[in-house]
């Protein structure tokens, strides 16, 4: 591992992946702390459209660049010495972090913050698991300081793919049945990054594992959706492969990677029931207490609410 990078290059633009990312948009919060925190943000994103032109507004340096397009890689690289690597659940992933890791040495990047999962290992039973896993290593071997982020929960976000069902029907399935697992807000983990990145001696572990700050059943999840909507909503059970089609559905068999590993989280944390308990690095990472599921659903009040019969 190389020496911790001081301070003074953070006068450098901090390069920050997936910086208009829609699921979670890690990225987006990771742009907008380090804005906040008065660091130059250079962001990558894949096009210019309404997004990217509002992380210009705030302050933001924007390239357009795709993490399969190695002269893209190489501009967005450009006197570069911190960047944040983020890959949503997709295909692809192995081959990006290796044209990424090697346009990074060829503009001497020296430290990334690497958005990874829990589910990262050589064995997972998902395959973005086994593939995150092989991701981390790359930029390892690559010679990078590297601080890989394997937030221990699901994102609030995910309950988003169940609004047409909440709205419809007033019902939440998958096949976690009562298993409580760890939640987090999406921006808190993309702070928990720019904090990092920021100030990456807050920690000398080359692996984290923050938690959310609760523990929650789906049929909880259900309680407080009610509680907050004014409306019932409950939890239904189903089986995996009904899991699978649902999902199907919702993500319009467009991202097979993702079904398979939101199933494969299912099926795992089920027969392997070892999520870490909740622990207070996001706390400590982001400076004040971290968003509740309550907080997420009030946000989101109107795409959760069932609809009247």
């Amino acid at each position: 591992m190389s020496a911790k990078i001081p301070s003074s290059t953070l006068s450098r633009p901090i390069l920050v992946t997936g910086a208009a990312g829609r699921v979670g948009s890690t990225g987006t919060a990771v742009v907008k702390e380090l804005l906040k925190r008065q660091l130059p943000v250079r962001a990558m994103v894949r096009e210019f459209d309404e997004r990217s032109e509002a992380l210009a507004k705030l302050g933001a340096q924007i390239v357009v660049g795709n993490f399969t397009d190695y002269a893209s890689l190489g501009t967005a690289l450009d006197g570069i010495e911190t960047a944040f690597f983020c890959y949503p659940v997709d295909d692809g992933i192995a081959e990006a972090t290796g044209l990424f890791a090697a346009a990074g040495r060829e503009h001497c990047l020296k430290r990334v913050v690497n958005m990874s999962v829990s589910a990262s290992g050589p064995s997972n039973p998902s395959p973005h698991g086994r593939a995150q896993w092989v991701s981390e290593n790359i930029l390892d071997w690559a010679g990078f300081e590297c601080t890989h982020l394997r937030i221990d929960g699901f994102f609030h976000e995910l309950l988003l793919l169940h609004t047409q069902f909440i709205q419809r029907e007033g019902v939440i399935r998958n096949s976690h049945g009562d298993l409580a697992v760890n939640w987090i807000s999406g921006g808190d983990a993309g702070v928990i990054a720019a904090s990092l990145l920021a100030d990456p001696d807050q920690t000398s572990e080359s692996v984290v594992y923050p938690t959310g700050p609760e523990k929650l059943t789906y049929g909880q999840v259900a309680e407080l959706v009610t509680s907050v909507v004014g409306r019932p909503v409950r939890y239904e059970e189903i089986t995996p492969e009904a899991y699978r089609d649902i999902l199907d559905v919702v993500l319009q068999g467009k991202n097979p990677r993702a079904v398979n590993h939101l199933v494969a989280q299912t099926t795992t944390l089920r027969d392997h029931p070892k999520p870490l308990p909740t622990n207070d690095l996001t706390e400590r990472f982001i400076g004040r207490q971290p968003r509740t599921m309550r907080d997420f659903i009030l946000a989101n009040q109107h795409a959760l609410t069932p609809h009247s019969s």
